[in-house]
């Protein structure tokens, strides 16, 4: 298992400008938090600083470090929120359950998260979370103790053991066409905003081209 050293882990991922969450090496390089790397990967298809190609079947076996310390991270939280997948529950990743707590605690009834690249409108009265851009792609979301069994977190599957895997970690990863899909919860939804703002694509072309 690769080991993240103590400077690498005060750097900042160049698309979110925020310090590593779950830091994923592209096979050019250049590393940026997972989710990051999950959006441009689905949606640009080329790293966000060089432009080199990101292959088809990258997020299948993405190139993870220090993630056992990532794995319990969450478990010093009082709450944990969770999002349905096709399979089971999902935990949200720290920065976004982070988000999510601070909303609920100030009695928000809705908040806006940004999540590998696309833009969602969390509801907290009817507990799902709703693709600004296509309504009809919404999940289930619940708000539990951190130690309910989960599929993973924001994607990264830890059915494998990976205690066992060699460094750097080859982790199988479901993206939206597989086990990690978007379900229909078969709820009305009225979206005041079809149109999606698509933050994340406009932070990657605004990124300067690595030299």
């Amino acid at each position: 298992m690769a080991d993240v050293q103590p400077e690498f882990q005060e750097q900042y991922c160049a698309v979110c400008l925020q310090m590593y969450d779950h830091p994923t090496k592209l096979p050019c390089g250049h590393i940026f938090c997972f989710l990051c790397t999950k959006g441009i990967a689905l949606q640009n298809k080329t790293c966000a600083m060089c432009r080199s190609v990101i292959p088809n079947d990258y997020l299948n076996k993405p190139v993870l470090l220090s993630y056992n310390k990532n794995i319990e991270e969450n478990r010093n939280q009082d709450y944990q929120w969770y999002y349905e997948g096709g399979n089971g529950w999902w935990k949200y990743d720290k920065r976004s359950n982070s988000y999510l707590e601070e909303l609920y605690n100030k009695g928000e009834k809705e908040g806006s998260l940004l999540l590998a690249g696309y833009l969602y409108r969390i509801d907290f009265d009817k507990n799902i979370q709703v693709r600004v851009s296509d309504p009809t792609k919404k999940r289930k979301i619940r708000r539990d103790t951190p130690f309910l069994p989960a599929k993973g977190i924001a994607g990264i599957d830890l059915s494998s053991s990976i205690e066992n895997l060699e460094s750097p970690a080859e982790v199988q990863v479901l993206d939206n066409t597989e086990r990690d899909e978007e379900v229909d919860t078969s709820v009305e939804i009225i979206d005041e905003n079809s149109a999606d703002e698509d933050s994340f694509s406009e932070m990657v072309r605004n990124l300067r081209p690595y030299s």
